[in-house]
C-alpha cells in the first residue's frame, strides 16, 4: 500500500510506502494507557470524522494511540489499531525519509497546526481512501482529524466536474446527467435538459447525420468513440461557438450509455484570426504563445537569466492548484517529482551544454491533489558565444491519458503473451508426459517378455496399463493447465475402469482428497495403483469371495501420503516385499523410485501398502 501526503501550510509533498497498516504485537503495546471516559468516547463515536488522540512517548520521540473512534479501512483481520500502538510501529515504519513520526515530532515541538490531504492507494495506484486531515496540539495531546472525501473526490475527478468541458451522459436516448457547460452550449438550462430526449436540433445538417450515426454505432457497441468539429449558431445566423465534440461508450449504473464531451474552441479560433490579421511579429508571438498554452495540455515556460521567468496559466491546471497560488520558479517542475523521476530529471538537466542545448524525456509527477500524471518535458537553453546560459524555453506536456492507454495496452499485450507462453509450455509438458508414459509402458512389456510371461497375460496387462494411461490423459486435457491432475477423479476412474475390465465384484471405498498433482508424478502413481489393483484382483481373493479395496490419499505439508488396503489374504510370507522377485512387485518398486518415494507393506486383515513421496513442482 502507498500513502500520498500533501501539507497545505508548508507545500510539502511526498509518498510513504507501507507494507502493512496493522498494529504492533500485543507484547509491544504501551501498557497502562489512561482510559478515555465514557462520555468523551460516546461523543467521538458519533462524529463522522475519524478522530485519533495521541500522547507523546519518550519525550516526544514517538507517540502512541490513546483513543480513536472508527477506522474501518485499517482492518487487517484481528490486528487492527489498538490502544497503546506506537506510531513508529504502525505507519511507514520502513520509510525513514517520509513517515508520520517526523511530522508529529515537528508538530509537538512547534505547536503549528498541519492541514492537507492523505490518499491511500493499493500497489496498482487504485484509490482506497481520500482524506482531508488536520493535526493540532491540545494540551499535551495531538489531535488527528481525518475527514473522508473519497466519494467527493471521485465525483470531482469525473469529467462532469471539468470546468473546461461540456459533458453529458445519454442513456436510452435521454439525458441522464450533464453539467452546466453542456447546457450553456445548447442554449438551455441543466434542469430543462435532465431526463429530456436527446436532440440534435440546432446542429448544422452536415454534422447532424454524422453525429447521429456515430451515436447509434456507440449505442450498439460497434465503435467505442467518435470525434467531430461543430459550430453553434445564434438565431441571426452568426457563429456563437466553435466546438469539438467527442463521444464514447461507457457503463452507467451498469447499463450501456454514451458519454459526450464538448470542448469550446471559440477563443482559440478568435486568437487564430487575430494572429493571421496582425502584422506585428511580437503581437503574433504573444497570441501564438497564449493560444498554445490556453488550448492544450502543454505548460510553456521561458526565462531570461537571472530573474525573469514566465509560465502559462495552465501550469496550475496540470499541478491541480485550484487556488492558483503555487509560486513558480525555474525549477518548479522538480518540486513535483518523486524518487527515480527526480534522479532522471536532474541527470537530463546535467547533460545540457552549448554542444547539447536541448533535451526531451518523460517523467511522472504527483499533483497537489495527490494524483499521478505523466509529463513529457522538452527543455532548450540558449547560450551566448562564451558558453554562458542566457535564457531557456521549456514545454511540459501532460500525456497522462496517452500514457495510461499505452501502459494498459502494453500490460494487455504482455498478459496475452504470458498466457500464450504458459500455454505453450503446458502443451510441451503434456507431450512430454505422453512420451514418458509410452516409454514406461514399453519398458513394462519388455520386462514381461524378459521374464517369459505368456503372451496372453502380456496383452491383458497391457490393456490395463493402457487404460490407466488413457484415463490420465483424459483427466489431463480436462484440466485448466494441461500439467496438473485432480487426483480424486483420476484415481477413482482408474480403479472403476480396471474393475470393469476384470468384471470384478470387489467393492471400492474412495478416501482420496480433492488435491492436484503434477502429471508426471500422477502418471507414476496411477500405474502403481494399477499394479496393486491387478495383484488384488488376481491373488487377494482365491476363494472367489471378493471383499473390498480402500484407497486413501492426502497431502501433509509438501508430502503426498497414499494408503492402499484390501481385505484379502495378503502377500505370502515367502515373498520379500522390499526385494521382490515377482514382476508386479518389481514394477511397483521401480515406479516408486521414479518419484523418490518410500513404500512399505504390512498385513492388517489384508494387504496394507503405505506410500509417501515429496510433491514436486509441475515443471
Amino acid at each position: 500500500m502507498k500513502i500520498a501526503y500533501f501539507n497545505y501550510d508548508e507545500e510539502k509533498l511526498f509518498e510513504i510506502k507501507v507494507d502493512k497498516l496493522e498494529s504492533i504485537e500485543d507484547e509491544y503495546l504501551i501498557k497502562d494507557v489512561p482510559k478515555t471516559d465514557d462520555e468523551t468516547r460516546d461523543f467521538l463515536g458519533n462524529l463522522d470524522e475519524e478522530i485519533y488522540v495521541l500522547l507523546p512517548y519518550n519525550d516526544g520521540e514517538d507517540f502512541y494511540l490513546k483513543s480513536f473512534n472508527h477506522s474501518n479501512y485499517f482492518k487487517t483481520g484481528d490486528n487492527n489499531f489498538k490502544i497503546g500502538s506506537l506510531i513508529s510501529h504502525t505507519v511507514g515504519r520502513q520509510d525513514e525519509e517520509n513517515n508520520f513520526v517526523k511530522m508529529f515530532q515537528e508538530l509537538y515541538r512547534t505547536g503549528k497546526k498541519k492541514t492537507g490531504i492523505l490518499k491511500y492507494m493499493n500497489d496498482d495506484g487504485k484509490l482506497i481512501k481520500y482524506l482531508d486531515f488536520c493535526y493540532f496540539m491540545m494540551g499535551d495531546k495531538i489531535i488527528s482529524i481525518h475527514k473522508d472525501k473519497t466519494e467527493v473526490k471521485m465525483y470531482r475527478e469525473s469529467t462532469l466536474d471539468d470546468e473546461h468541458l461540456g459533458v453529458a451522459i445519454v442513456q436510452n436516448n435521454r439525458f441522464v446527467e450533464l453539467n452546466e457547460n453542456y447546457a450553456r452550449y445548447v442554449g438551455k438550462t441543466r434542469e430543462q435538459m435532465l431526463g429530456s430526449p436527446y436532440s440534435l436540433k440546432g446542429m448544422p445538417p452536415e454534422n447532424r447525420e454524422t453525429v447521429k450515426k456515430q451515436i447509434e454505432l456507440i449505442s450498439k457497441q460497434k465503435i467505442i468513440s467518435y470525434k467531430v468539429p461543430l459550430v453553434a449558431y445564434n438565431n441571426d445566423g452568426s457563429i456563437r461557438f466553435f466546438l469539438n465534440a467527442e463521444g464514447s461508450y461507457i457503463s452507467y449504473d451498469n447499463m450501456p450509455a454514451v458519454l459526450i464531451k464538448i470542448r469550446d474552441l471559440t477563443q482559440q479560433e478568435k486568437d487564430k484570426n487575430r494572429i493571421e490579421n496582425d502584422n506585428d511579429s511580437k503581437t503574433q508571438l504573444k497570441y501564438t504563445f497564449k493560444s498554445l498554452a490556453d488550448h492544450s495540455k502543454t505548460v510553456i515556460s521561458y526565462g531570461i537569466y537571472p530573474d525573469k521567468f514566465f509560465v502559462s496559466d495552465n501550469f496550475y491546471d496540470v499541478i491541480e492548484d485550484e487556488s492558483r497560488s503555487y509560486q513558480f520558479n525555474p525549477e518548479v517542475v522538480r518540486d513535483f517529482l518523486l524518487g527515480e523521476d527526480m534522479e532522471l530529471y536532474d541527470s537530463m538537466m546535467d547533460t545540457l551544454s552549448p554542444a547539447n542545448p536541448e533535451v526531451e524525456f518523460t517523467t511522472s509527477i504527483m499533483t497537489l491533489n495527490l494524483n499521478i500524471k505523466y509529463i513529457r518535458h522538452h527543455i532548450k537553453r540558449i547560450y551566448d558565444s562564451e558558453g554562458n546560459a542566457q535564457s531557456y524555453v521549456s514545454s511540459h506536456q501532460d500525456i497522462t491519458e496517452e500514457a495510461s492507454y499505452t501502459n494498459a495496452l502494453k500490460k494487455q499485450i504482455y498478459d496475452k503473451n504470458e498466457i500464450i507462453k504458459d500455454k505453450d509450455i503446458d502443451i510441451k509438458e503434456a507431450h512430454h508426459n505422453i512420451k514418458n508414459n509410452l516409454n514406461i509402458l514399453l519398458s513394462l512389456i519388455r520386462m514381461e517378455e524378459h521374464n517369459h510371461i505368456p503372451i496372453e497375460d502380456i496383452i491383458e496387462d497391457t490393456k490395463t496399463h493402457l487404460k490407466s494411461i488413457s484415463v490420465m490423459h483424459e483427466k489431463l486435457y480436462q484440466s485448466k493447465t494441461l500439467v496438473d491432475i485432480e487426483l480424486k477423479g483420476y484415481i477413482d476412474s482408474i480403479v472403476e475402469s480396471l474393475f470393469d475390465i476384470y468384471s470384478s465384484e470387489i467393492q471400492y471405498i474412495s478416501k482420496v482428497d480433492d488435491i492436484s498433482l503434477n502429471a508426471k508424478q500422477a502418471g507414476s502413481l496411477g500405474l502403481i495403483i494399477n499394479e496393486l489393483i491387478n495383484n488384488t484382483v488376481k491373488y487377494a481373493f482365491p476363494e472367489d469371495n471378493p471383499g473390498n479395496v480402500e484407497i486413501k490419499i492426502g497431502r501433509l505439508d509438501n508430502k503426498i501420503e497414499v494408503e492402499y488396503r484390501d481385505s484379502g489374504v495378503g502377500i505370502p510370507d515367502s515373498v520379500d516385499f522390499d526385494n521382490p522377485t515377482s514382476l508386479g512387485l518389481i514394477v511397483i518398486q521401480n515406479l516408486t523410485k521414479q518419484i523418490d518415494g518410500d513404500i512399505k507393506y504390512t498385513y492388517d486383515n489384508g494387504t496394507c501398502i503405505n506410500l509417501v513421496f515429496t510433491e514436486s513442482e509441475s515443471f
